[in-house]
């Protein structure tokens, strides 16, 4: 499988694992600088951002202007609820939770006609299996997360690009001197 010069790309990003992942290694991605980052290696044909939607205030509205802004640099947003599980080693004896594993695979492999690189940004093994299909389909992929924030069996292969390589290109500036 070669790849053409300038490939049809899918770039699909686990919001809340490549957010928590980020306060974990101490810097966090800018997904515009990303977008951009993937746009210079390739025709950015599918981008999405799968995010989880607070119910409550102030989280709610911070959640849905991000949304806006996630729209306004190029990606589409699948959003839903955040669930309330119970979680005794919290303080507030509960954490929020959103998987958003088979809405990710299923757009994957229903958009892989029109690409021929699939980018994943998650840390998270249970896309081997999302790997395994577009590798079947005769498509490249490639995972993007955190150098030491993500399995092995992500870290270990030929196919993973670890952010901190890329660090310079993609770390979010608190305030950036334009």
């Amino acid at each position: 499988m070669t790849l053409p010069e300038k490939p049809k790309a899918g770039i699909y990003i686990d919001d809340s694992n490549l957010y928590k992942r980020g306060k974990a290694a101490g810097w966090m991605t800018d997904y515009k600088k990303l977008y951009k980052w993937v746009a210079s290696l390739n025709t950015v044909v599918h981008a999405r951002v799968y995010m989880g939607r607070p119910k409550y205030e102030p989280a709610k509205s911070i959640s849905e202007a991000l949304e806006k802004y996630f729209e306004r640099i190029g990606y589409k947003v699948t959003a839903k609820d955040l669930k309330k599980l119970r979680d005794s080693s919290k303080p507030t004896g509960y954490r929020n939770k959103c998987n958003f594993d088979v809405e990710m695979h299923d757009e994957i492999m229903e958009d892989i006609q029109d690409l021929d690189i699939v980018y994943i940004v998650s840390g998270d093994s249970d896309f081997i299996r999302t790997k395994e299909k577009v590798l079947k389909r005769q498509k490249h992929i490639k995972f993007i997360a955190y150098e030491n924030n993500c399995t092995w069996e992500i870290r270990t292969a030929s196919w993973f690009i670890s952010l901190d390589s890329i660090r310079g290109e993609v770390e979010r500036v608190k305030n950036p001197q334009n």
